[in-house]
């Protein structure tokens, strides 16, 4: 039997260490990316992998996998992404949500809203079937989609002005890569000494290499967008951004584009989950998110329960100064 155990072991050796090493080079490979969105997963796979390695009674193979357990955990642990300061007290709610454009539990998605009290919400996959719905969620009475093509909806509190965000063709989405064009909206909010800019977004989705290298030229084309803001525009950018939490694609992204993240970390609660395969919310990754200007302080930030979606909801408390 312990021949066996170690058998399988060895064979299990390498497949297991390229799982925990190679997300690393996501942004140079569209399978090594693909692996970031399971960061969790193969972290429990690593473990399942030390208790194989006890069984065995091999010394060398334990600290083998202790090793690789070890590196497993390392992004779970620290994964350097700039976070949003702290702030005592909020003044801006913001919420994000993919309602999935074949949900038709609209007024489940009512109720969320209604719960979260936001003060702007960024709608991804909002397709016809859903405007009246966007059109008459308490308390918001100005919605905007510029683009009559695009499924992304914002809907505010305040006055806003928008237009859609041009991106060369290399970063616009389309049947095959999934997502939507992006969206430029300026929040009037009543008071304001500064200007404030939201991008609401829908990345391409990474299920193909074509998808992933699309998703990398439309966040890109965007952070470049956000980095020729005129100095003293605050800045929002919100949405489904197929971009995992451990990806370094998004580190690139908010490096580039001078903003931060409001996800809690290291390991944030995931938004995107398996709904087709009938699997927990606590099973997914978190691939939604709301990023801000460094000047911008988060006072809170939480993720919504279901709505029919295979998406939940991410609502922040900023701090606009």
């Amino acid at each position: 039997m312990s021949s066996i155990l170690r058998f399988v072991f060895d064979a299990s050796l390498v497949p297991i260490a390229v799982l925990v090493i190679v997300g690393r080079w996501g942004q140079q490979d569209w399978l090594f990316e693909m692996t970031n969105f399971f960061r969790p997963h193969i972290a429990v796979a690593a473990l399942l992998f030390v208790l194989l390695a006890v069984t065995t009674t091999s010394v060398p193979r334990i600290a083998v996998s202790v090793l690789i357990f070890g590196a497993a955990l390392v992004p779970l642990i620290s994964t350097g992404l700039p976070k949003a300061v702290a702030a005592a007290e909020g003044n801006l709610r913001v919420m994000t949500a993919n309602v999935l454009r074949t949900n038709t539990d609209f007024d489940r998605f009512r109720q969320v809203v209604a719960g979260a009290d936001p003060d702007i919400v960024v709608m991804n996959e909002a397709v016809p079937a859903w405007r009246p719905t966007a059109t008459s969620l308490p308390g918001l009475g100005y919605v905007t989609q510029p683009d009559p093509n695009s499924s992304v909806v914002v809907v505010s509190r305040y006055p806003m002005r928008s237009a859609p965000v041009q991106l060369v063709p290399a970063a616009a989405p389309d049947g095959r890569t999934g997502g939507a064009r992006a969206v430029r909206v300026e929040i009037d909010r009543p008071g304001a000494i500064r200007p404030l800019v939201l991008y609401a977004i829908h990345a391409p989705t990474t299920r193909l290499a074509r998808g992933w290298s699309t998703r990398n030229a439309y966040l890109n084309q965007i952070a470049g967008r956000i980095l020729r803001e005129p100095v003293g525009t605050d800045v929002i950018m919100a949405g489904d951004w197929n971009t995992s939490y451990w990806s370094p694609t998004l580190a690139s992204i908010l490096r580039k584009s001078g903003l931060v993240t409001t996800e809690p970390g290291p390991w944030p609660q995931p938004t995107r989950f398996f709904r087709e395969f009938g699997l927990p919310p606590a099973l997914g990754t978190p691939i939604d998110r709301i990023a801000v200007s460094k000047d911008i302080g988060l006072a809170g930030i939480k993720v919504s329960k279901p709505f029919g979606s295979d998406h939940l909801a991410v609502i922040a408390e900023l701090a606009i100064p």
